[in-house]
């Protein structure tokens, strides 16, 4: 990169200050930039940017974002969550004030090459895969962007020898002008944020732009089998590698029958054997195929590669076994906020299944899942907002309505018969009722071993 990035003494304005917000303003200050950051809400709200922010004497106009605060800048800095729409955003449009992701700044100053990986499901799992395989090859590793810290927090700290894997957002995909990763990964593209971007098309048009600026020197990993993506996709320059369940006669990873294989640069070979890796699902293992093809073309050797899989146990959250009571095993999906990733957790299980379903609707098609609803799951758990709608989308499903997690769990168990899954797979967002994913899937956990003490105390 340039020794003098694009936004050295730079006047930016830095709209929304939570965590990426925060990570810009700093990126920015450190390369004398004169900063100002907006954000409508106040102080008590943003503690932790107050903290980190105001030592640096920073402009900091926190419970505001008027249009006034683009006065004197010349680069305005969008924060992922803050909508386009806004009017500050789109007056600094009018003007014609440069605007530039957190993606951009980090990319200017980063020295390790970069991965970056895109798509509605399945991000963050193959993020932290492609982090383990780094760090099983011995080289820095960094694991940066949507899934937790920002790109520009990390991105001059980390050697050239190292890598960057960074999970990124349509959100963030939006607003860039510049980030141009090493390797980039699309893992699929279903409707989601559809409230956002108004169409599938637009959406996976918005994904799409992680490869616009890649040249034949870059790589592009793809999923086989989607020709919408593969259409959309053709235009690019960048080197392709493909994932799937079948050869593709090219580059890329594949699982076939019960292997992992490989070809790559004029080699291949088997990577490892399928019951190896401990993540399950057919979903897991197209997440398996698409970071082993990214960390190939990053250079990593493929014993690294197949050592990290084996040891590789999975994200909080996602499919995650929370215990075994009379023979039901208990899984928290509670990051399945929409509907193709519940069809991906019904899909991993053959075995009878009480699903734990609802939260707030993202307009998801539920009815496309009927015919696998209908063929594995026994009995329907609903609760929040979205009930109504699940219940009278599959009115043929036993079904019984919770008004907390903690009744859903108990209906559940009293439903579920030896052999089976009680699964919390959502297929919606968490905001009505809680806080987050996370808290919903913690507190899911926290009924279930209630329930398994409650079993051993009774002698069962």
């Amino acid at each position: 990169m340039s020794d003098r990035p694009f936004f050295a003494e730079s006047r930016a304005l830095v709209v929304g200050a939570a965590r990426s917000g925060i990570a810009a303003a700093k990126l920015l200050a450190r390369h004398g930039a004169d900063v100002r950051v907006v954000d409508r809400r106040g102080p008590d709200d943003l503690a932790a940017a107050v903290r980190e922010l105001g030592p640096l004497g920073l402009d900091l106009r926190l419970g505001s974002s008027d249009v006034s605060a683009l006065e004197g800048r010349d680069l305005v800095i969008p924060s992922p969550g803050v909508p386009l729409d806004l009017p500050i955003l789109t007056e600094a449009e009018r003007r014609g004030i440069a605007i530039a992701a957190e993606l951009d700044l980090g990319y200017t100053v980063a020295r390790a090459p970069i991965i970056a990986v895109t798509g509605t499901n399945g991000k963050s799992t193959t993020v932290e895969l492609l982090g383990a395989m780094g760090r099983a090859a011995g080289r820095p590793t960094e694991v940066l962007g949507n899934i937790g810290t920002a790109l520009s927090e990390r991105a001059e700290e980390t050697p050239a020898e190292g890598l960057l894997v960074v999970e990124v957002s349509s959100f963030q995909l939006e607003t860039c002008t510049r980030f141009r990763p090493r390797v980039g990964i699309v893992l699929n593209v279903t409707p989601d944020h559809l409230d956002r971007h108004g169409t599938i098309e637009r959406y996976a048009a918005i994904k799409a732009r992680l490869f616009e600026r890649q040249t034949e020197q870059d790589f592009r990993v793809q999923p086989l089998g989607d020709p919408r993506l593969t259409a959309l996709l053709r235009p690019f320059h960048s080197s392709v590698l493909w994932f799937g369940f079948a050869d593709p006669t090219a580059d890329g990873v594949w699982c076939e029958k019960s292997d992992f294989r490989w070809r790559f640069a004029g080699k291949e070979g088997v990577l490892l054997r399928r019951s190896d890796a401990p993540i399950p699902g057919a979903h897991n293992s197209e997440n398996i195929a698409a970071a082993a093809a990214a960390a190939l073309a990053a250079g990593l050797p493929p014993a690294a590669i197949a050592k990290a899989l084996r040891t590789f146990q999975g994200l909080p959250h996602r499919l995650t076994l929370v215990a075994t009571i009379d023979d039901v095993r208990y899984v928290n999906d509670s990051k399945a906020t929409n509907v193709d990733s519940l069809r991906r957790a019904l899909e991993s299980y053959d075995a009878p299944i009480v699903l734990i379903a609802g939260g707030r609707d993202k307009d998801g098609d539920f009815a496309a899942l009927t015919p696998l609803v209908l063929e594995r799951v026994r009995h329907l758990v609903t609760l929040g907002e979205a009930a109504d709608k699940l219940e009278g989308t599959w009115p043929q499903v036993p079904t019984t309505r919770a008004a907390t997690l903690e009744a859903a769990v108990a209906a559940a168990q009293s439903h579920a018969t030896p052999g089976g899954v009680v699964l919390l797979s959502p297929g919606c967002a968490s905001y009505d009722m809680f806080r987050n994913f996370e808290e919903r899937g913690a507190r899911f956990e926290a009924a279930v071993h209630a329930l398994e003490r409650r079993r051993a105390g009774a002698g069962t």
